[in-house]
């Protein structure tokens, strides 16, 4: 589709996982839509790399993709069914999964299903992303000064989000934005430069207060993490992630180059959207409060928001109707699918970093006995945080 024009339907800033997916749907469903974002793609990004069932269902739904479809694409290029959970060098659980944990390259991933939404139809700005938001004008303007509107806006654009920062007050219903922030910081070494074979997914409490360290296995590389809330911490967290590296002895790992970011990690938004605009994934907060996996609710917010802008649209309303029955429906659904799990996710966490750690998880030996794999099949989604119930198809 050749997109001359500077309107549009839907403005989506950010093409990474929770742009792409609103970007295909819309797109293949025939609105006129623009994505815009900062980075030219195909472009690194830091994150562990983990998918859940949960997360391949949603692709198998949303794009026809398969686990076995995307191992032959390269873009799952590692699966893990065993995994270990440790207390600082004390093991508490060592088992092996009916599912397993999946890893992809997200730069590999995140270009892959932005292709996708371009194929669909869906234009493209790349290398100039969103510098401001004008809500009443229902407008854009890009860092090079261009200007875009459209009848929704939608911020997909990070955990700091030019979008949502765009508004001079909170207008999404969380105070403490900045109180659920992670900090992680993280190395890649090549697996011929380790010593140490590892093959499975490696979990360890102990080393961090108020969050966790891994170890996840790749095809080449190893990616080996620290992550933690910012406020319990402050500058702890460099000498923290020093600490597990010897502790854990993999000394040919302390040269390796240390990346940071941060992440959200309880700072979910219970009303992400306010008149013609909508926020998704980690813009809205939405990852797990207690691993921090983000890419399944960037891409199931985007599902959700992708609804309920084509139910209003379908039902032909004129434009402000448009822009204010798609955000309340965009809210109902994701207070039916989405913010019920992270608020018991969220209390799961606080029990784990609080009651826990004081008796140095080993009450999570005992609860991995006699549950066996019940808590490791919540995080792929297949039982809720909710007393570890059996959940219904996302």
């Amino acid at each position: 589709m050749n997109h001359d024009s500077s309107r549009y339907n839907v403005i989506i800033a950010g093409g990474g996982p929770a742009g792409s997916t609103a970007g295909y749907l819309l797109s293949r469903a025939g609105l006129r839509v623009l994505i815009i974002d900062k980075s030219a793609f195909p472009r690194g990004k830091l994150c562990g790399g983990l998918i859940t069932y949960k997360t391949v269902k949603l692709l198998e739904r949303v794009f026809g993709e398969t686990a076995t479809s995307l191992k032959e694409k390269n873009i799952i290029n590692y699966e893990s069914f065993c995994y270990e959970i440790f207390n600082r060098q004390t093991l508490i659980a060592q088992r092996t999964m009916k599912f397993p944990f999946m890893f992809v390259d997200r730069k590999r991933y995140d270009h892959y299903f932005l292709e996708k939404a371009r194929d669909a139809g869906a234009g493209l700005v790349e290398g100039d992303g969103v510098m401001s938001l004008d809500v009443l004008k229902s407008a854009v303007t890009t860092v090079s000064g261009r200007k875009f509107t459209a009848d929704v806006i939608i911020g997909a654009d990070g955990v700091n989000s030019r979008i949502r920062r765009s508004f001079p007050v909170d207008l999404f219903g969380r105070d403490d934005w900045t109180g659920n922030i992670a900090a992680a910081l993280e190395i890649f070494p090549r697996r011929e430069t380790i010593k140490k074979q590892i093959n499975h997914t490696i979990l360890y409490f102990g080393f961090i207060d108020w969050g966790y360290a891994w170890i996840f296995p790749d095809r080449e590389r190893l990616k080996i993490g620290i992550c933690a809330l910012k406020k319990r911490n402050k500058k702890k967290m460099l000498t923290a992630f020093r600490n597990f590296l010897s502790a854990i002895d993999f000394p040919d790992a302390q040269e390796e180059k240390i990346f940071s970011y941060v992440l959200p990690y309880g700072s979910f938004l219970p009303s992400p959207a306010f008149r013609n605009v909508m926020l998704l994934g980690d813009a809205a907060g939405f990852a797990d409060p207690l691993l921090g996996e983000g890419i399944f609710y960037a891409q199931r917010s985007a599902e959700l928001a992708s609804q309920a802008i084509l139910e209003v649209m379908e039902n032909r309303r004129g434009i402000k109707k448009t822009r204010d029955a798609s955000a309340d429906i965009y809210l109902k659904l994701l207070q039916k699918h989405i913010c019920p799990e992270l608020v018991y996710a969220e209390k799961f966490r606080r029990v784990t970093f609080t009651y826990l750690n004081k008796f140095n998880y080993y009450p999570m030996k005992i609860m991995m006995g006699i549950l066996g794999n019940k808590l490791v099949e919540t995080v792929h989604g297949i039982r809720s945080y909710n007393w570890m119930k059996k959940m219904g198809e996302h």
